[in-house]
């Protein structure tokens, strides 16, 4: 009998079944069956025997044993399935048996004649070609990739992405992690064929344990398909420089989307597209057919209940509207969990003006839930009840539709969020990143009391500018107390506080806020080892070497290295001996180079034989070996660290590989994974212009490689070559290639990858367009979504003094322009104005503020701002809710 693919699962099935397939054919046979092409017997041996063939391999066997083109798919897939190892994590699945609902494709509304889960899939425009999303998964799978679809809501963008992976790597392992650790977990799962699904990118990027690029790297050299989607507003606000923002809280997201091929998923069809729908609505798809009849919408809003929604949000009545305008806020603000009825029903008031509270019904909050939960078409709801697992039938809070928290937010951009909203976030909300964001949000309006309530009820490792902030705000309202209760919960606040007080002249008491953390078991965290480093600084810094002489002994080991430290700074090499005879290795460190600068090397190198054990010992003696000639005995030295994953003698032994052209060792060991020795290869052939050999590299993964053969291609002024690796995404070669356009004035092709997304090319067009004073054009990119053009125009309408274009940018969203208003707002001593965009959430006119009242000679003002910010008035009506 012939044998079934379906029953394939592992390399064993497939080489069994292959086996079984060739019947009584000999190799012989099957290799005439196969002209023109070539089955070797070795090649047949080794596709029984381990059931691991190559794709063209596996084709060329199939068609020698006669089977049809569908006959050959479901082999193909048996393939897939066979080399995808399920892997050592929670919760994966075959792509193919993926629940698209579960993945976050919305349902759809009902219609008549619908029976299906979901309509029929209506290819979109970017699902193909070049640089499409189907072209950019298939590379992802052949050497690992990051893919961002960005969209507004309901866009279609999760659905392109799940028939993009269902239609290529049905047989591929499948990872929705609910958080930044699951990822993580995956770096060492040592799985093969996997795809981590990202719907929604920003909960992994706004948490206190973000996704981080440094674990997105790693996937990716692991051939990891990545897939995620964002809302535009996020994606801008992700990849804004630097001084936009909080830089220390969207560095790290910055980076990571650079690592992403980024696509754009447009609201409205295409002229192609609406054919393909019409075509689909004709044949038959009842969804797709209502759809079309809405002209308003785009079509896939349509499908989601977008209509409905908004004309549920319309015809709400004013408590319904406040529930509803609460929940929007909450959201904005920073909430990501289910929002809680008590939360909802106390913030809720503050949306009404004192008439519609005077009149309010007894039970106007549970009609107003009745009505904002009820399903809309089958779809949606205005706001989505929420439960844990164990939780069923009892709500733990609720969401906003996406659609409606997208169009509302918009209209929201500059209100004030009133005082019962703060209060009911501060009192009700749970979650600790909940509960950060708030606080940064807090902080941004100059909401201090707000902040510190927060801050105060649990331990918050906040980001630095509003740590920063609310210390200062503490310790300009002396309320010692209470930093010393903060600082002695988290040992980064308490470095933080340490700084303010050190600045301040305080070293005892920045010491004192320091010793419990430095006090605390070794390895607790790393901000347990940071405090403990930066108190025993302190220490040394001062004078304390009583203190430090206590901590060395007792075994710690950042004061024996800076008690060490400071005695060879003092040149006290007698006590710096003492110590060394004593077999302390940190002094025995540091005497060695006091020995060396006297000319005693090979006293040195006695000295430093017995610790060798330590990493920093031995990386010293190494260089010593070296200089005294014995280079193999400091490579071997420096090897067995290295193997042991010391980072640093890793880099300390490719380097020495590297000036000594020990090119078959440096070699090995890149080729065995050490990112130290890859970096030092890259840089040892591109110095002796071994492009092949580069190229060879890069396409097997290397990124050293890749942006060493982009610097040779750039000073070759080879644009084709740059294009090929921009194009393969290298993101090195994207700036050179930019460079290397804007150097040949060739702005077209500036324009075609600028217009693709390449930021860097953005950059070298808007200098282009401003250097020919094409400022109309430069605007008009601007408004377009071109972040370097946007920030050209802000800066240049600033010089100009033009405040009311600013003002007009920044209320459009313009982060950059909000930026540039608030320095000429300061500069002119316009404070109301600054006053109220900051209660508004302008955060950039919130921190110049305080300076601008001081300088329009209100010290007072600017004091009493600096040391309690603004304080909102109780009630705070709703206004053009429905507009």
């Amino acid at each position: 009998m012939t044998p079934n693919p379906d029953h394939v699962h592992t390399t064993t099935d497939l080489a069994s079944a292959l086996k079984e397939l060739s019947g009584e054919r000999s190799y012989s046979e099957l290799n005439r069956a196969a002209r023109p092409y070539r089955l070797a017997s070795s090649t047949l041996t080794d596709m029984f025997g381990k059931g691991r063939p190559s794709e063209e391999t596996l084709e060329v066997f199939l068609r020698a044993c006669g089977l049809s083109r569908e006959d050959r798919e479901a082999w193909r897939q048996a393939r897939e399935r066979a080399l995808s190892t399920k892997p050592e994590l929670d919760g994966v699945v075959r792509v193919a048996q993926a629940d698209p609902r579960r993945l976050g494709v919305h349902a759809p509304i009902d219609a008549p004649g619908a029976t299906e889960d979901l309509p029929v899939y209506v290819r979109r425009d970017v699902d193909d070609g070049p640089r499409g999303v189907r072209d950019l998964v298939r590379r992802a799978a052949q050497r690992g990739g990051l893919v961002v679809l960005v969209g507004g809501s309901s866009v279609g963008k999760t659905r392109c992405a799940y028939e993009a992976l269902r239609a290529l790597l049905p047989q591929w392992w499948l990872l929705q992690p609910p958080d930044a650790r699951k990822i993580e977990q995956a770096t060492v799962s040592g799985s093969e064929r996997l795809v981590v699904w990202l719907d929604e990118l920003q909960r992994y990027l706004d948490s206190s344990n973000p996704l981080t690029a440094a674990t997105v790297r790693t996937l990716l050299d692991r051939r990891t398909v990545m897939i995620a989607t964002l809302w535009p507003d996020r994606y801008n606000a992700y990849t804004s420089l630097p001084q936009v923002g909080h830089p220390e809280a969207s560095a790290n997201a910055r980076e990571l989307l650079g690592l992403a091929e980024v696509v754009h998923i447009d609201a409205q069809l295409s002229q192609a597209e609406r054919e393909r729908a019409h075509a689909t609505a004709t044949a038959g798809d009842a969804r797709i057919k209502l759809g079309l009849e809405f002209g308003d919408y785009g079509l896939f809003q349509v499908i989601a209940a977008a209509p409905q929604l908004v004309d549920r949000w319309r015809g709400a009545d004013a408590y319904a509207a406040a529930v509803l305008t609460a929940a929007v806020d909450a959201t904005r603000l920073g909430v990501r969990s289910p929002l809680n009825a008590e939360l909802l029903r106390e913030a809720a008031p503050g949306y009404c003006d004192a008439r519609q509270r005077g009149a309010a019904p007894a039970n106007w909050f549970e009609a107003s839930l009745a009505y904002l939960t009820q399903e809309l078409h089958g779809a949606a709801a205005a706001l989505a009840p929420s439960a844990p697992p164990a939780a069923m039938g009892s709500p733990a809070g609720y969401e906003v539709a996406d659609y409606l928290q997208q169009r509302i937010e918009a209209l929201r951009y500059r209100a004030v969020i009133p005082a019962t909203t703060w209060r009911a976030l501060v009192t009700r909300l749970t979650d600790s990143d909940d509960q950060i964001r708030i606080i940064e949000a807090a902080v941004d309006r100059l909401l201090f009391d707000y902040a510190l309530q927060l801050w105060r009820r649990g331990c918050h490792a906040l980001p630095s500018y509003t740590a920063n902030t609310l210390i200062e705000v503490l310790m300009a309202q002396e309320r010692e107390n209470d930093l010393h209760a903060i600082a002695a919960r988290d040992p980064y606040t308490a470095m933080l506080l340490a700084d303010k007080l050190v600045g301040q002249g305080r070293v005892d008491d920045a010491l004192a806020v320091l010793s419990p953390h430095a006090d605390a078991e070794s390895g607790t965290s790393a901000d347990h080892q940071y405090a403990a480093e930066k108190f025993v600084h302190l220490l040394g810094e001062n004078g304390r070497e009583d203190v430090l002489r206590i901590r060395a002994d007792a075994g710690d080991r950042f004061a024996a290295d800076k008690l060490a430290r400071l005695l060879a700074a003092q040149g006290r090499e007698d006590a710096l001996r003492s110590r060394a005879d004593e077999s302390d290795p940190y002094a025995a460190d540091r005497l060695a180079d006091l020995l060396v600068r006297r000319g005693h090397l090979e006293e040195a190198i006695a000295l430093l034989r017995p610790h060798t054990h330590y990493p920093f010992a031995a990386g010293h003696l190494a260089k010593l070996l070296d200089m005294w000639g014995q280079e193999e005995k400091a490579v071997e030295l420096l090897t067995a660290h290295a193997d042991a994953g010391i980072t640093f003698i890793a880099q300390q032994l490719a380097g020495l590989l590297f000036m000594r052209g020990r090119e078959e060792e440096l070699r090995a060991r890149a080729d065995g994974g050490d990112k130290a020795a890859r970096a030092r290869m890259a840089m040892f052939l591109a110095m002796r212009g071994r492009v092949e050999e580069l190229s060879a590299r890069a396409e097997a993964g290397d990124g050293y490689a890749a942006d060493r053969l982009a610097d040779l291609l750039a000073d070759q002024g080879e644009l084709n070559g740059l294009h090929a690796r921009a194009d393969a995404g290298n993101l090195h070669a994207a700036e050179r290639l930019a460079d290397l356009l804007a150097a040949q004035g060739r702005e077209d092709g500036l324009r075609t990858r600028a217009d693709a997304g390449d930021l860097h090319a953005s950059a070298r067009l808007a200098d282009l367009l401003i250097a020919q004073e094409r400022i109309e054009e430069l605007h008009a990119r601007a408004d377009a979504g071109d972040l370097s053009a946007a920030l050209r125009v802000a800066v240049r309408l600033a010089e100009r003094g033009q405040v009311e274009e600013l003002r007009a940018r920044a209320d459009g969203g313009d982060w950059y322009a909000a930026d540039q208003l608030a320095d000429l707002l300061a500069e002119q001593t316009r404070t109301d104005e600054l006053r109220t965009r900051a209660e508004a959430g302008d955060r950039f006119a919130a921190r110049r503020l305080a300076d601008a009242l001081a300088r329009a000679g209100h010290q007072f003002d600017a004091e009493r701002v600096r040391r309690f910010g603004l304080v909102l008035d109780d009630i705070s009506p709703l206004s053009d809710r429905r507009s």
